[in-house]
């Protein structure tokens, strides 16, 4: 728990040598709200911007939707907790996100030994409570300083990215981990990332394969260069290009192997054995036999020196709260709208369905939610599927089960087709087992 600072609202002063916030914002992560809305103050006179969260998950929504310069964190949640773990957890989480971001920890309870900690994990720097004003605010100047050289002596001038430590742009590629297979997951990546191994990223559509690639990428070595995408939706021209510019420093994202035709196979395997160095990452939504029916050995042999399987939305249990929670905070500040929050029955009705599209879709309903609800706790009308449907009747009214029904039984006809009516691939696409999709096609008449 937190300790209040001990002057917390002692005068500003107006201007400090050398300052030149110039609109840092920084992230305040504190369960005081009281020290959280005295310490805005303090920054705010200093010049900066500042956001605050009440815990680690906020922590990580506030970073998805807003372009944050430094976070300063508390280490302890829990009322009684003294360990510092739910913050060093917190902290090993934001650096994931973004590598180069600035955190401060702040200490109280758990001492130095916690602060050494953390400063080993990646922190920038640490304060001590109570604090002294001036000491607060110098150490987030300090850190934002040596942000902004590190990001200066890898960024040349006029080389189009940011400039003198700007903050990066919003990003809501958010990796949460919600349930122990995530964390699992995380875990295998998070071993591998710093690695030159290439790495096989599986599941269905809409699981987060193309947003773990990036956060593998954030953790290599070879971060400072370009994260490559490869899909041939964007043309085979396209992937011919961006094959032929690649250099040692950069890491090629070979989307969906599967789908790759035998002709940009060869360029790919063409491009791997002349050298160059560039790292290989690739997505698949099957592995297995059904991956080395479709694609060349040899280049397999390449992308498959790590697989890594995201398990289907479905199958995640408590996560689907977790990560609707957290789509509900970034949409809400995305969009600038009241805070909204799950009801129990909105939970239940959330657990209980298939996700065939998985995150993605998740995702899609609580910004849905998020914009058009009436009330600031959520029911189970809030968070149904779209609507209208062909008839006109919108999805959450009373006569949203039959919409939803042939929503369902659409989803089932199709991926089917798409997999010649074999079962088994028809249910690892929806993220269903196959006695659970020949439930649902008897349901159906299928």
């Amino acid at each position: 728990m937190s300790q209040a600072p001990s002057s917390p609202m002692e005068p500003a002063v107006d201007s400090t040598a050398g300052q030149d916030p110039e609109g840092a914002c920084i992230l305040f992560v504190d369960d005081d709200a009281d020290i959280r809305q005295a310490t805005a103050l303090l920054l705010r006179r200093r010049g900066f911007a500042v956001v605050g969260a009440a815990d680690p998950g906020e922590a990580l929504s506030v970073l998805a939707a807003t372009a944050v310069s430094v976070v300063l964190l508390d280490l302890n949640y829990t009322r009684g907790a003294t360990t510092g773990a739910e913050g060093l957890e917190c902290l090993r989480a934001l650096l994931a996100h973004d590598p180069g971001l600035p955190v401060v920890v702040v200490t109280g309870h758990s001492g130095v030994a916690i602060a050494v900690a953390a400063m080993r994990a990646g922190a920038a720097d640490f304060v001590m409570k109570p604090w002294k004003n001036d000491r607060l605010v110098a150490t987030i100047e300090d850190a934002l300083a040596t942000h902004r050289r590190r990001l200066a002596a890898r960024q040349p001038v006029g080389a189009g990215g940011p400039a003198d430590g700007a903050a990066a742009p919003a990003d809501d590629g958010m990796m949460i981990a919600g349930c122990a297979q995530t964390r699992d997951v995380l875990e295998r990546a998070d071993r591998v990332a710093p690695t030159q191994a290439g790495v096989l990223l599986t599941g269905p559509a809409g699981v987060g394969k193309t947003a773990l690639a990036r956060r593998i990428h954030r953790l290599s070595a070879q971060r400072a260069g370009r994260l490559l995408v490869l899909d041939p939706r964007l043309g085979e021209d396209t992937v011919a290009v961006r094959l032929a510019g690649a250099d040692a420093r950069d890491t090629l994202l070979v989307e969906e192997i599967g789908d790759w035709s035998p002709a940009l196979q060869d360029r790919l395997l063409a491009r791997v054995q002349a050298g160059g160095g560039a790292r290989l990452l690739a997505t698949a939504r099957e592995g297995g036999a059904a991956l080395r029916a479709s694609v060349m050995p040899d280049l397999l042999c390449r992308l498959d020196v790590v697989t890594i399987a995201l398990p289907p939305l479905a199958a995640r249990g408590e996560e689907i709260a977790v990560l609707a929670r957290h789509f509900l905070r970034l949409f809400a500040l995305r969009h600038g709208v009241a805070d909204r929050t799950l009801s129990p029955e909105a939970e239940e009705a959330l657990a209980a369905r298939p996700w065939p599209d998985n995150v993605r879709a998740l995702r899609q309903a609580m910004e849905r939610a998020t914009v058009m609800a009436r009330d600031a706790v959520l029911g189970v009308a809030d968070v149904a599927g779209p609507g209208p449907d062909a008839e006109g009747t919108e999805a959450g009214t009373p006569d949203a089960a039959p919409t939803l029904a042939r929503s369902e039984k659409a989803m089932i006809e199709a991926a089917l087709r798409r997999h010649g009516f074999n079962v088994s691939h028809a249910a690892r696409e929806l993220g269903l087992t196959r006695p659970a999709l020949y439930r649902r096609m008897a349901r159906h008449g299928l």
